[in-house]
């Protein structure tokens, strides 16, 4: 399937939808862990082998100190097997019911397509320069890697319920501990990044193939 990264459209939806749906499944059944192998879709290259197959896994964590109903957290890059996969991490309260937690279908899609995105930037094996001379929460958040999967999370998310990209940029920052003690110039910094990137480290892996 061909992707036009610059389409406010493409966000990786069949994927991000197959691997969604399953997810929000398996909660509501109380599965505390799950790992699967989804189809890579996509005309661009995820490894050195060039696999067409990702690993993803679910799991449920507690926390002592979760001030919300639910967090979500996903990370992305080889497994114990050296294949390309993703992990989604669905954190509660301690003493929540897993199977009545209700986690927005579009929060949940918006951290998939973010961690294939980062599949698809083939990381390892990226030259693109990531070195910068931001200190603490600026380095993560303005990684030019990070920059790229963000603009795709929020644009999918902002597809999915029609909010702004904008809004949700926002309240991703303010919301979270990513955005502790940022001034409002650091804040619209890294919002205008995010919405405006040109996708170097996904044209730099494109350039291979």
């Amino acid at each position: 399937m061909k992707i036009n990264i610059l389409d406010k459209n493409f966000f990786y939806r069949e994927m991000a939808e197959e691997i969604t749906e399953s997810i929000l499944e398996l909660n509501h059944l109380s599965i505390k862990r799950f790992e699967n192998y989804a189809q890579w879709l996509y005309d661009i290259s995820i490894s050195e082998d060039d696999v067409k197959f990702i690993n993803w896994t679910m799991s449920v964590v507690r926390s002592d100190n979760l001030d919300a109903d639910y967090d979500i957290v996903g990370s992305a890059g080889r497994d114990e097997t050296d294949e390309p996969a993703i992990d989604i991490i669905i954190v509660l309260p301690k003493n929540a019911h897993q199977k009545k937690t209700k986690i927005k279908y579009a929060e949940l899609f918006e951290v998939v397509a973010h961690e294939l995105h980062h599949l698809a930037q083939n990381i390892e094996n990226n030259t693109l320069n990531r070195a910068t001379e931001e200190k603490g929460r600026l380095s993560y958040l303005l990684d030019p890697f990070e920059i790229e999967a963000f603009h795709i999370g929020i644009r999918a998310q902002s597809a999915l319920t029609g909010e702004s990209f904008n809004n949700i940029a926002r309240n991703y920052i303010t919301k979270s501990s990513k955005g502790i003690n940022m001034t409002s110039s650091d804040i619209e910094r890294v919002i205008h990044a995010w919405e405006n990137t040109t996708f170097p480290a996904f044209n730099i892996n494109a350039q291979t193939l």
